[in-house]
């Protein structure tokens, strides 16, 4: 996997203010998941596409 992948980076990602502090889910799945957790499921955010691909590039050129 690359370093890009976790859930925060995942557009299924989402952050609900509470009463009780900070809910972090998957939209996708219906569950509490955490910034880092990786699953196969994962869909990057278009900025974090554009990162990859970038990388990817500059990959190529070496």
């Amino acid at each position: 996997m690359n370093r890009f992948h976790a859930c925060a980076k995942c557009i299924y990602y989402r952050i609900e203010k509470r009463a009780d502090g900070l809910y972090t889910y998957c939209r996708r799945l219906g569950y509490k998941t955490k910034p880092n957790y990786r699953f196969n499921c994962w869909t990057p955010k278009p900025n974090v596409r554009r990162l990859m691909e970038k990388e990817a590039g500059k990959d190529e050129d070496h």
